[in-house]
């Protein structure tokens, strides 16, 4: 059985989830390793989470609301890439679809890292923003997808009203 969908929806889909998991993956790199790392230069990863569990408090370093947040995107995507590939979604709407979770990916990294930076914050004394720079590159293809999600929109807006 062959798909009624395009080649361009066929392949849309694919890349743009992949994509989506590449920033969802990425943004678990930065809030796991990366930015402990960057906190406390000098310290393997190991220490950092040997004094996370010495302190006598319930912090953690958000696994579950990191996880559970970083898989929504990914997730859609998925739904997204397999309804393009079977026709029910045309390759602009798929784009769309893309453009709009990576623009998400913004807020869902901020929500996923808030309570990492918070027991990094309280275990070492520190301020509870990123310490390492790599955020910088997420809230950038954030912006960026967000641009060009309006340039799409607006774009599909005047072909609608030409014809």
């Amino acid at each position: 059985m062959t798909s009624s969908a395009s080649l361009p929806a066929r392949l849309v889909g694919p890349i743009g989830a992949a994509a989506v998991l590449a920033y969802a993956a990425f943004a678990a790199l930065q809030i796991q390793v990366l930015n402990p790392l960057a906190t406390m230069p000098g310290s393997t990863l190991q220490e950092i989470h040997d004094a996370i569990a010495r302190r006598d408090s319930e912090d953690t370093m958000g696994w579950g609301l990191m996880t559970v947040t970083l898989l929504i995107g990914p997730v859609v995507a998925v739904i997204a890439a397999t309804l393009g590939a079977r026709g029910r979604l045309n390759a602009g709407t798929v784009v769309m679809i893309m453009l709009g979770l990576l623009s998400l990916g913004s807020l869902g990294y901020l929500v996923a890292s808030f309570p990492a930076g918070m027991t990094l914050a309280d275990t070492f004394m520190v301020g509870g923003a990123d310490h390492a720079p790599w955020a910088t590159v997420l809230h950038t293809i954030s912006a960026v997808s967000l641009f060009a999600l309006a340039g799409a929109v607006i774009s599909r807006a005047v072909r609608t009203s030409m014809r």
